[in-house]
């Protein structure tokens, strides 16, 4: 078990160097500048995955009014930022998970 505590240590670190970890940093550090947009960015964050995972009727004119809620909220060049690199290290970190999923044979 220690070389595999030693190997999420090096992964970990590879993480925190990664051109995709210092970008989000950076989007993080902007958007603290402004008070209240990190909940206003949860909300948003949380009402999409609300709704994507949704299947009730209706949903296409509910995506519509939610991409016509948050349309001016969106071009909002940190809010804009922000998302993109969250996205970067959400894709990351799947693709990460998937490699070790694809290893190791679990029935869940």
């Amino acid at each position: 078990m220690d070389i595999i505590k030693e190997k999420v240590e090096e992964l970990v670190a590879a993480i925190e160097d990664s051109s995709e970890y210092q970008n989000f940093l950076a989007a993080r550090k902007q958007v603290d500048l402004v008070p209240g947009l990190e909940d206003k960015i949860r909300k948003f964050c949380w009402e999409n995955y609300e709704l994507q995972s949704s299947d009730e009727e209706g949903l296409y004119e509910r995506m519509e009014a939610f991409e016509e809620q948050y349309e001016e909220f969106r071009r909002n060049t940190v809010v804009e930022k922000y998302l993109e690199h969250e996205l970067r290290m959400c894709r990351m970190l799947q693709a990460i998970n998937a490699r070790i999923m694809d290893v190791v044979d679990l029935v869940i």
